[in-house]
């Protein structure tokens, strides 16, 4: 797809899953055939969907997505600590040299190549108040030329993100809260008076997972406490009772 049709398609395109898969289509025909759209800043955080926070919307593997939470990896990786002091597009294996990775940073960086998210693309958008939200990209089977890409990736996520905020603007009176699977899971069994232990035993995931689906889920609904959180998602029709 060129990137003349993709603007002239988004612009028209009615909803965010019709802008995303257009989206899709138009980096992977770049080469890329992985993303990630993520909301970096926190008052943005929780309007991340589906997805655990920051990511908004992506199709990483489930497995590498489900291994970096598991290790707390949101909180340490450099990509997404990086991009809002960034101005420009970057390249992930560009990081190391100016900011000089720590060991675990490093480790986290390789081993995103092995899971399949080769020759990383980092796009970052720099919004009004301080937002910053960033598109990031990557090749299953490694990109030629990544640098080479950046330009027309730079393109691709700046039209992507202004049509899908317009779209999502337009709808966002009208769209309820939505928690992602392992959120409504975490929180059914909180509503049964399970502990995060046994929620962890329950679902095979660690405590430590555990804790951090609800805590997403809470400020998704914007509650301060468990209890407030499962009558909030019982009213809204997002656990039973």
């Amino acid at each position: 797809m060129r990137l003349s049709d993709f603007i002239d398609a988004s612009n028209k395109a009615g909803s965010t899953e019709s802008i995303l898969a257009l989206m899709q289509r138009a980096a992977g025909d770049l080469g890329f055939d992985r993303y990630a759209y993520c909301a970096l800043t926190r008052h943005e955080r929780y309007a991340a969907g589906e997805n655990s926070a920051p990511a908004v919307a992506h199709n990483f593997p489930a497995s590498w997505i489900d291994y970096y939470f598991e290790h707390d990896y949101q909180t340490r990786d450099p990509v997404v600590l990086l991009a809002p002091a960034i101005e420009r597009p970057f390249l992930w294996d560009s990081l190391n040299g100016p900011y000089q990775l720590n060991r675990a940073q490093d480790r986290l960086m390789r081993e995103a190549d092995e899971a399949g998210l080769r020759d990383g693309v980092g796009v970052p958008l720099h919004g009004p108040r301080g937002n910053v939200c960033l598109v990031t990209f990557a090749a299953g089977d490694g990109h030629p030329r990544p640098g080479a890409a950046l330009p027309r990736l730079e393109v691709l996520a700046n039209q992507f993100h202004a049509a899908y905020s317009a779209v999502g603007r337009a709808g966002r009176a009208r769209r309820s809260v939505v928690l992602s699977k392992r959120e409504r899971e975490c929180l059914q069994w909180v509503a049964a008076g399970k502990s995060s232990w046994d929620i962890g035993m329950i679902l095979n995931i660690s405590e430590r997972t555990v804790n951090f689906h609800v805590r997403n889920a809470l400020g998704k609904l914007d509650a301060n406490t468990r209890t407030l959180a499962v009558v909030k998602a019982i009213r809204y029709g997002l656990i039973g009772l």
